[in-house]
């Protein structure tokens, strides 16, 4: 099992039929370094898709998530438009994943749904 310490979530969909490489770049033009042990989530516009690009300290990991019949929550539009990625905690990476409501997973404060 890969230690992850810190999941970054990008805010705005991305083409991802790309590979590591772009995805590679992408991240280094956003966070001027890569961090190891960091989870890089990324989507793509329809909200079907998601890529997790992790640094394990030696190597990059690239995995691919595609719900069978629905669209991941809450990844239909862009998430901000003041932020390029936002972190999200343990909880809201696994209702991510699933494919159930993420936001409000382990805050303090709830985020209204518009």
């Amino acid at each position: 099992m890969i230690p992850i310490t810190h999941i970054w979530l990008s805010t705005t969909p991305m083409d991802i039929r790309c590979g590591s490489g772009k995805l590679l770049a992408h991240i280094l033009t956003e966070h001027q370094s890569i961090r190891p042990h960091c989870a890089y989530l990324f989507y793509n516009k329809a909200g079907t898709r998601l890529k997790v690009f992790i640094h394990d300290g030696l190597g990059v990991w690239l995995c691919s998530r595609q719900l069978d019949d629905n669209k991941f929550h809450g990844l239909t539009k862009q998430l901000t438009t003041t932020q390029t990625g936002i972190s999200i905690n343990r909880e809201q990476f696994n209702a991510l994943i699933s494919g159930l409501p993420w936001r409000n997973m382990g805050k303090d404060k709830l985020t209204p749904i518009l």
